[in-house]
C-alpha cells in the first residue's frame, strides 16, 4: 500500500483516562500499519493529554493535538485540520477497534472507489458483547444519488412502522471519508446534538459512491461511562430544541424527489427526540411543578407543532402512538406519565 498515509483516525479526548490506552493500543495494533493516530485533547481536565503526549514519543504514527475545550464536534474538526491521510475515520476514545478494521473500510474504499465506506459495530461491557448490529446495507456499493438515497433518508429517523430506531446507524466511527471528498465539500461537524447525523447526511448527499462492508469491527463501550446523552440541566432542553431547528434546516435543504421520504423520518425524529429529552426530565432531581414546567415548554415547541402536524401516527406501535397523541394534544403531565408507567413506576 506504500509508504503514504492511508488513514488517518481521528481520537477526541475527554475525561476518559481509564480507557484511553486501550483505544490507542487497539489503533497501534491495526493491520493497516500506514496509518496516522491523531489525538485531540479537548481540554481534558484529567491525564489525558500527558497520556497522549507520551504516546507521541513512543510511536511516530501518533499525533496530539491540544485545544480549548470546545465540544466533540469542533474537536472532530481541529484533527480534521491536520490530518494527512487519503481517508478518515473517527474513533470514541472510551472505545475500542478489533485489528483489521481500517484494512478493511481502506481496500473496499479503494476497490469501490468510495467517496464513505461503512461498517457495523458491537455493543460491549465488560468483555461481554452484548449485541452486534450488521450494518443493513453491508455488502451493497451504492452508486449516484438514487442508490444511495435509501441510506441517507434513514439517517434523519426510523419509518412510522418501526417499534425503535432505523437499524441504519448514524454514527461516524464505523466510517471512513475521502478526505479530498471532504475538503472539496467542505465538510465538517456542526457544534449541536447528534452532530453524526448531519455530517453523514451531508456527506452521503455529496457522495458519488458509498460503500458498505460486513461485519462489526467497531466495539462500542456500554458501561455507564459519563455520556452527554446521560446528564440534563436547563442548558439539555435549548441544546434539544437547536437540534431541531439544525433538522429541519436540513430537510430544507432535499431536492423535491427526496424531500416526501425525508419528512416523514425527520417527523418521527423530533418526536423521539422529545420523548429522550421528556425522559430526561421525568428522570431529573427536579421538584414535580418545575417539571411539569419543563415538559409543558417541550410540547409546546415549534418545530414539534410542525412534526406532529399530518404525521400518520396510526401505524406507530401502540405504546408510542399513545404517547404521539399526548404530545399532539400538548397534554405535558400526560406524556410525563406514559413514560413514568413504561419505567414500571
Amino acid at each position: 500500500m506504500g509508504s503514504a498515509i492511508a488513514f488517518s483516525v481521528i481520537v477526541p479526548m475527554y475525561n476518559v483516562e481509564m480507557y484511553l490506552r486501550d483505544c490507542v493500543e487497539s489503533l497501534r495494533r491495526q493491520t493497516l500499519k500506514n496509518i496516522e493516530i491523531i489525538l485531540v485533547d479537548d481540554g481534558s481536565p484529567d491525564d489525558c493529554g500527558a497520556i497522549a503526549d507520551a504516546y507521541a514519543l513512543e510511536d511516530k504514527r501518533v499525533r496530539v493535538v491540544h485545544r480549548d475545550n470546545g465540544g466533540l464536534g469542533p474537536a472532530r474538526n481541529s484533527g480534521m485540520q491536520v490530518a494527512r491521510g487519503e481517508y478518515v475515520g473517527f474513533v470514541d476514545s472510551d472505545d475500542w477497534v478489533e485489528p483489521d478494521m481500517f484494512e478493511r473500510l481502506y481496500k473496499t474504499a479503494v476497490e469501490a472507489k468510495a467517496d464513505v465506506v461503512f461498517t457495523g459495530f458491537k455493543n460491549v461491557s465488560h468483555g461481554n458483547v452484548l449485541r452486534t448490529w450488521e450494518h443493513p446495507f453491508a455488502g451493497r456499493v451504492l452508486r449516484g444519488q438514487e442508490e444511495i438515497l435509501p441510506l441517507r433518508a434513514a439517517f434523519y429517523g426510523a419509518p412510522p412502522t418501526n417499534i425503535s430506531d432505523d437499524p441504519t446507524p448514524v454514527s461516524v466511527w464505523i466510517a471512513g471519508y475521502r478526505r479530498a471528498f471532504l475538503d472539496l465539500n467542505g465538510l465538517i461537524f456542526l457544534n449541536v446534538r447528534s452532530e453524526d447525523k448531519f455530517f453523514n447526511t451531508y456527506a452521503c448527499r455529496a457522495a458519488a459512491v458509498v460503500a458498505c462492508i460486513s461485519g462489526t469491527p467497531y466495539c462500542y463501550r456500554k458501561e455507564n461511562q459519563p455520556s452527554i446523552t446521560t446528564t440534563f440541566n436547563r442548558k439539555t432542553i435549548n441544546s434539544f430544541f437547536e437540534l431541531f431547528e439544525a433538522l429541519e434546516q436540513l430537510l430544507a435543504e432535499e431536492s423535491e424527489e427526496s424531500w416526501a421520504l425525508c419528512h416523514v423520518r425527520e417527523q418521527r425524529c423530533v418526536v423521539d427526540y422529545c420523548r429522550v429529552l421528556l425522559g430526561m426530565i421525568e428522570k431529573s432531581h427536579e421538584d414535580g411543578l418545575v417539571k411539569i414546567t419543563y415538559a409543558e415548554e417541550v410540547v409546546k415547541n415549534p418545530a414539534l407543532r410542525r412534526a406532529c402536524k399530518g404525521y400518520p401516527w396510526w401505524k406507530l406501535p401502540i405504546q408510542q402512538a399513545l404517547f404521539f397523541l399526548a404530545l399532539k394534544a400538548m397534554l405535558p403531565a400526560l406524556a410525563l406519565s406514559l413514560l413514568r408507567l413504561k419505567r414500571g413506576r
